[in-house]
């Protein structure tokens, strides 16, 4: 029999992924900091990588449609041209130009400019539907270039090397490092952001594994793209401890996002054109919180720097964490997820 959920345990609905993943992961003790004046972290503290405005810093509201469907919501037929394969399917769907039925609110709404993100999370808060180039059908349900099912109690990260398991360039998770509104309302963001730079920024190189580190295992295309910089796709970026983020001149929402990077980093999980996105917040979120973060973009963004022994073995960093991990996952079963 399933446990009561207790007041501490996590939702994956609400703070997704195993205590284990990288989103959920403080950084250690024992993180290696790169120096402020590297040729690296010049080219994130400049609004003009690559040329005038090319990589100007931005806050992406309203930058995806998320939803939860709710146990009474009608079942809709969702079209896709490809799904991903990672997650197991009920009944097994084709991998290409196939459809599914997903319980699904009548307001979803594809937002990220021409990317069209949705997010739709099952009634039991288990599984996350993620789109890209989504789009309605009317009566006929919805469709989507690429539909992922994601499991909201795994990594958020893709499984091997070469994987593309998500809608992120990276190859994992488009829920990882989102900032929910209600974290911006309370005040503290408790796990890594996710971080999307310019592809002036982004490193260039021959192969996808020159572009990137981990825990990225793809890069855009499959390493045939525009990356014109020198910093690789799946770098975790930090605040080091020297900086004193409760004496920097920050509103509250810009506080508790500099806490996040300093507590947890951001993990650079996709590419975008002329700007540097330092937090990715889902539609709906308060416009005044929105605005304070837009104001402490720069104060964040030029004291951001990369850690340079992140990895598989130690994820943050080697040595004991310099922040409380969020509370366990609630048991599955009955009252739970």
């Amino acid at each position: 029999m399933a446990r009561e959920r207790t007041p501490g345990d996590r939702d994956p609905a609400e703070q997704p992924f195993a205590a284990d993943s990288i989103w959920n992961t403080p950084i250690g003790r024992g993180a290696l900091y790169q120096a402020a004046d590297a040729d690296e972290s010049r080219m994130l503290h400049t609004d003009h990588a690559g040329g005038p405005g090319g990589s100007y810093p931005w806050i992406a509201a309203d930058a995806i449609g998320l939803y939860r469907a709710g146990a009474n919501d009608p079942v809709a037929r969702w079209h896709y041209r490809v799904r991903a394969g990672s997650v197991p399917w009920p009944g097994g769907p084709p991998q290409s130009n196939g459809a599914v039925g997903l319980p699904t609110p009548a307001d979803v709404t594809f937002l990220g400019g021409s990317d069209q993100h949705a997010i739709v999370i099952d009634p039991l808060g288990r599984y996350a539907y993620e789109v890209w180039h989504g789009a309605s059908l009317g009566q006929r349900g919805y469709r989507a270039d690429y539909l992922v099912r994601t499991d909201l109690r795994g990594s958020g990260i893709a499984s091997g090397e070469g994987r593309s398991e998500g809608i992120r360039a990276f190859g994992g998770s488009l829920v990882g490092g989102m900032i929910r509104c209600d974290e911006l309302a309370r005040g503290e963001i408790p796990h890594a952001v996710a971080v999307l730079l310019s592809t002036t920024q982004l490193r260039k190189g021959p192969t996808m594994a020159d572009q990137k580190v981990w825990p990225a295992m793809h890069s855009d295309g499959g390493g045939k793209n525009d990356y014109r910089g020198l910093v690789p796709m799946g770098a975790l970026l930090a605040l080091p401890p020297s900086v004193d983020v409760e004496a920097l001149p920050l509103t509250r929402e810009g506080r508790a996002l500099a806490r996040a990077y300093q507590r947890f980093g951001g993990y650079i999980v996709d590419a975008t054109h002329k700007t540097m996105s330092l937090a990715v917040l889902p539609q709906g979120c308060d416009k005044q919180m929105i605005r304070n973060l837009f104001a402490d973009r720069r104060t964040i963004r030029d004291r951001l720097v990369r850690v340079l022994n992140n990895g598989p073995k130690h994820p943050g960093g080697p040595g004991e964490r310099i922040a409380p991990p969020p509370p366990p996952l609630k048991p599955e079963g009955p009252g739970g997820g």
